[in-house]
């Protein structure tokens, strides 16, 4: 079931609020600008319904939304160094909009754009598609890359996010889910507080201005191991060069292909969450860098309040031999999926 409500408007455009429903008490509300998850409504063990992403107190917050709170980001999610790369023997120069950095497809990227939607009903699922047409040297990318990202909540508590693209010249395509979770509900404790598992063996170095440096990490005998489930806060404050250049985590780990690769757990609650998803890595990020955001419930913003899981190729792969380009080529079809799975323990 679902319903389609004002948001606000941007010039001349209305900028709906999409809220969708199953029949297990779980809620998706998302808006047409940035194709964005604005709130996600899930029981606890007692049947205590909650949001467990960062939401914005007023809807309008999101029109400039700097911490990109549930947002579609694209046409690269991540960072790019020096916001350069070549393709074809032509070098790019794209917006630099993280410092010296391309950060996020940019100032004006997907996230801070509207989208055109269409909601179907389906016998246990409801879909939204959110649809943009990207002009050729928009944020400095080549081609006109047309995109489709598809949310999909089915009465299984299952959230499938799908990306589609297709372009009319070679250019970069990554886009990822910019959502920031708490399972504690209502953000009553820090992710801090609650549990983590990544299937995976490594991660990539960052250097000192968080761009991956193409080197890749082993986890053991590192704050970065989470093989085994452990505390978010077990090691982050960790005097490990890694977290002090980032403040916390703010890393791609290299998954798994098979499936669950990611389980974050919150023992008071009893909601856990399972994403397992088509990409090779996850870039996780832990509200490092908070800006008092005034957060639904008449809180503000601060640090450890949420974390992101950005599925993606691995940021900054254009420029690196040994990572992927995150190229998208005419007549290919960019097609990835994440599903996150809410369960109750």
């Amino acid at each position: 079931m679902y319903s389609v409500t004002e948001g606000f408007n941007i010039g001349d455009r209305e900028i709906k609020l999409i809220t969708i429903k199953n029949n297990s008490n779980m809620e998706v509300k998302l808006i047409n600008y940035g194709a964005t998850i604005v709130e996600l409504l899930v029981p606890d063990r007692n049947g205590t319904i909650e949001n467990v992403i960062l939401t914005y107190e007023e809807i309008e917050d999101y029109i400039k939304n700097p911490p990109y709170f549930g947002a579609t980001l694209g046409r690269t999610s991540g960072r790019i160094a020096n916001g350069l790369f070549m393709l074809e023997g032509e070098e790019y120069q794209l917006h630099k909009n993280f410092e010296i950095n391309h950060g996020h497809g940019g100032s004006k990227g997907f996230t801070f754009q509207c989208w055109d939607y269409v909601v179907t009903e389906e016998p246990g699922k409801t879909i939204v598609e959110f649809i943009y047409n990207s002009k050729d040297m928009e944020e400095g990318y080549p081609g006109n890359l047309n995109v489709r990202v598809t949310y999909t909540l089915t009465d299984g508590n299952q959230l499938l996010i799908e990306y589609e693209g297709e372009t009319d010249k070679k250019t970069l395509c990554n886009l990822t889910n910019h959502s920031y979770f708490n399972l504690s509900g209502n953000y009553k404790r820090k992710v801090t507080q609650q549990y983590l598992r990544i299937k995976s063996n490594e991660f990539l170095e960052l250097n000192k201005k968080v761009i991956p440096t193409g080197k890749l990490i082993d986890v053991n005998s590192t704050p970065m191991n989470f093989k085994e489930e452990k505390l978010i806060g077990k090691d982050i404050e960790s005097n490990y060069e890694q977290l002090t250049i980032t403040n916390g985590y703010d890393h791609a780990w290299l998954l798994s292909n098979e499936g669950n690769q990611i389980e974050m757990y919150d023992g008071d609650s009893g909601r856990k969450m399972v994403v397992s998803t088509t990409y090779p890595s996850v870039v996780i990020y832990t509200y490092n860098h908070p800006n008092n955001e005034k957060l639904k419930y008449n809180m503000l913003g601060s640090k450890y309040d949420g974390i992101c899981f950005e599925t993606q190729y691995e940021p900054d792969g254009i420029n690196h031999e040994k990572l992927n380009s995150a190229i998208l080529d005419v007549g290919e079809k960019y097609y990835e999926k994440t599903e996150l799975r809410f369960l109750i323990v």
